[in-house]
C-alpha cells in the first residue's frame, strides 16, 4: 500500500494499480467524500440511539449496536455510489468485506463507548460522537485500502 505518491495528479479517476496513496489530492477527495457520507449516516444513526434509548426505553448498548448497523447499511450504499465509484470489487463481496470492517469499527465504538460511559461517567449520547471520530477515520482506511482499492 503506497502512502504517499507526488507524481499521481489523476484527480478521481483511477487506472489499474494506479492507487497514489492516502496522503495524495486523491485521498483527501475521498476521505471528503466520505466524511460528508458518513456524517448524514451518523445524524441518522443518533437519532435512532436517541430514540431508542429515551422513547423506546432500549439498553444504550443495544441502541449503539442497532443505530451502527442501520446506518452503516445505508453508509455501503453511499460509498459504493459516491466515495468509492471507481471499485472494482462486486457489490456483494465489497458489502462482506465493508460488514467486516464495520464489524472492528464496532468493537472500537463499544469498547471506547464503555470506557467512556462507565468509568469516566461521560453522557451516553456525548461518548458515541467521541468514539466515533476515532472508530470512523479507522474504517475509512481500511474500506479505502482493503477493500475498495482506490488509495
Amino acid at each position: 500500500m503506497l502512502l504517499f505518491n507526488r507524481a499521481s495528479r489523476a484527480g478521481l479517476r483511477q487506472t489499474g494499480n494506479d492507487h497514489p496513496g492516502l496522503f495524495s489530492r486523491r485521498g483527501a477527495v475521498l476521505f471528503a467524500r466520505n466524511a460528508v457520507a458518513s456524517g448524514a449516516c451518523f445524524c441518522l444513526d443518533m437519532a435512532l440511539i436517541w430514540l431508542l434509548v429515551s422513547r423506546a426505553g432500549v439498553d444504550k448498548f443495544v441502541a449503539v449496536t442497532t443505530g451502527f448497523l442501520v446506518a452503516n447499511s445505508l453508509n455501503y450504499l453511499l460509498a459504493r455510489l459516491w466515495v468509492f465509484p471507481h471499485s472494482d470489487r462486486g457489490m456483494f463481496a465489497g458489502y462482506l468485506f465493508y460488514v467486516a470492517n464495520a464489524c472492528i469499527g464496532l468493537a472500537v465504538i463499544l469498547a471506547g463507548f464503555a470506557l467512556l460511559t462507565g468509568l469516566l461517567g461521560t453522557h451516553y449520547l456525548l461518548a458515541r460522537v467521541i468514539v466515533s471520530v476515532c472508530a470512523g477515520t479507522l474504517v475509512f482506511v481500511l474500506n479505502a485500502t482493503l477493500n475498495f482499492h482506490e488509495v
